[in-house]
């Protein structure tokens, strides 16, 4: 660069380039420059060109291309390049017909404004034309929702001594499924069966005597079961008269107990708990059951343990009771003493 002292940027720049038999075009095709900007740099005619930062970004691609230390030729030609940017025209002293006769600041602005106008746009035109096919998904859905809680009445049962009754569903934990009722029984899933034994009087707030009917603040206590099997269960809840029936594989039995609860189960490898955040846990896993009378026994609280030594009094082992198979009514739990 021994001329630079005598020679342009723009004068400098197409002699290196005629130096190296490179056309304008070829400059232009490879840096994505108009030919219109970089025939304006080679003429240093800095009143067609954009602001000054632009200027730098095209002349540094200008001379990686044909060759030269872009850095050293924006050092060298910096006091130059400040000079002429003087000449570019601004909004405010009344020259036109420029894409960049704003201020950086101003087209910036602009750009801001153009884009949040067309999120705005967009967004108001698929309100609108989604909004219908919205609200008719909606109401389809509202429509299936309360199809759903339609359920026809129960025909008579000719059987003056077993009224037709329904208990409020159980509340199982989300990772126990609670199989839904036959549409032929809408009898609760551990509901006593009539036999020729003296009428069991239960409360209708309360028909399997789990606790059902107690007020939130009175839960001291909350046990869920689910039967991994079919297994025969027996508990009784505080004073509540004592139950005995066939928990059926996947059913789930909740207990909530004011003051006590104790359980126990025909075959204890087959049933799984969850008490006090514990979840799934085997009855013969729990550390705190204790065998009674030859049966596998839970107390809760546990410190019942140690001053009850029969929790079932006049009954016989629960322990490997015979299971019937299912009858043809979903296999309704069968009380016995």
């Amino acid at each position: 660069m021994s001329e630079e002292g005598k020679l342009t940027l723009g004068q400098f720049l197409r002699q290196e380039r005629e130096r190296r038999s490179v056309s304008i075009e070829q400059v232009s095709a490879a840096t994505k420059i108009s030919v219109r900007i970089l025939d304006a740099i080679e003429g240093d005619r800095y009143r067609e060109l954009p602001a000054k930062p632009f200027v730098r970004g095209f002349v540094g691609a200008y001379c990686r291309f044909i060759g030269l230390d872009s850095k050293e030729v924006l050092i060298t030609f910096g006091d130059f390049m400040d000079s002429k940017a003087g000449e570019r025209p601004v909004l405010d002293s009344g020259h036109s017909g420029y894409a960049f006769e704003r201020r950086e600041t101003e087209q910036s602005h602009v750009a801001l404004w153009v884009v949040m106008a067309s999120f705005l746009f967009i967004g108001t035109a698929t309100i609108y034309f989604l909004r219908p096919s919205l609200i008719k998904q909606k109401s389809s859905h509202l429509e299936k929702l309360r199809a759903a809680h339609i359920v026809k009445s129960p025909s008579p049962v000719g059987n003056p001594v077993s009224p037709i009754m329904v208990m409020p569903s159980l509340s199982p934990l989300p990772d126990f499924p609670v199989l839904p009722l036959p549409s032929l029984s809408p009898i609760a899933l551990a509901s006593p069966v009539v036999s020729s034994a003296p009428l069991l009087v239960v409360s209708t707030e309360d028909p399997l005597n789990s606790g059902l009917d107690l007020k939130k603040e009175e839960i001291h206590h909350k046990v869920i079961f689910k039967a991994i099997d079919d297994v025969w269960v027996r508990y009784k809840v505080d004073d509540k008269k004592q139950m005995k029936f066939i928990l059926r594989k996947d059913r789930v039995l909740v207990l909530r107990g004011r003051e006590a609860i104790r359980f126990q189960a025909s075959d204890p490898s087959r049933v799984s708990l969850s008490y006090g955040g514990q979840f799934g846990k085997l009855m013969t896993d729990e550390s705190s059951a204790v065998t009674l009378n030859g049966d596998l026994t839970l107390f809760f609280p546990s410190q019942l343990a140690e001053t009850i030594k029969d929790p079932f009094p006049g009954t016989r082992s629960i322990f490997s009771a015979d299971i019937p198979p299912s009858a043809n009514r979903d296999s309704l739990p069968t009380q016995r003493q």
